[in-house]
């Protein structure tokens, strides 16, 4: 349980500043959460598996693999543009 000096450490770690009625609605809220804290330690988890994340989805995605295709077409593209350097595509000024 959370007592009156707790409480008032916990505001000055906070640095925020509750009437009196205020404060004792915060100790009660802090000590039913700690409450179900404790009763939550006292869960049996001993046959739940460990896991690593509440889903256990694979990476589904398709390789990341060079095409050798998009080298031809790039050259298209750079034959096909009207100004180029270099290959470099010159546009028009943005700014």
């Amino acid at each position: 349980m959370i007592s009156k000096d707790d409480m008032e450490h916990l505001k000055g770690l906070a640095r925020v500043e509750f009437d009196e009625k205020e404060t004792e609605a915060l100790a009660k809220d802090l000590n039913d959460i700690l409450g179900y804290v404790d009763m939550l330690k006292g869960a049996d988890i001993s046959k739940v598996p460990e896991m690593t994340h509440a889903i256990e989805e694979k990476n589904i995605m398709r390789s990341d693999d060079a095409d050798d295709a998009l080298a031809s077409s790039r050259d298209d593209v750079v034959k096909a543009f009207p100004e180029s350097t270099n290959d470099y595509l010159k546009v028009k000024a943005i700014l």
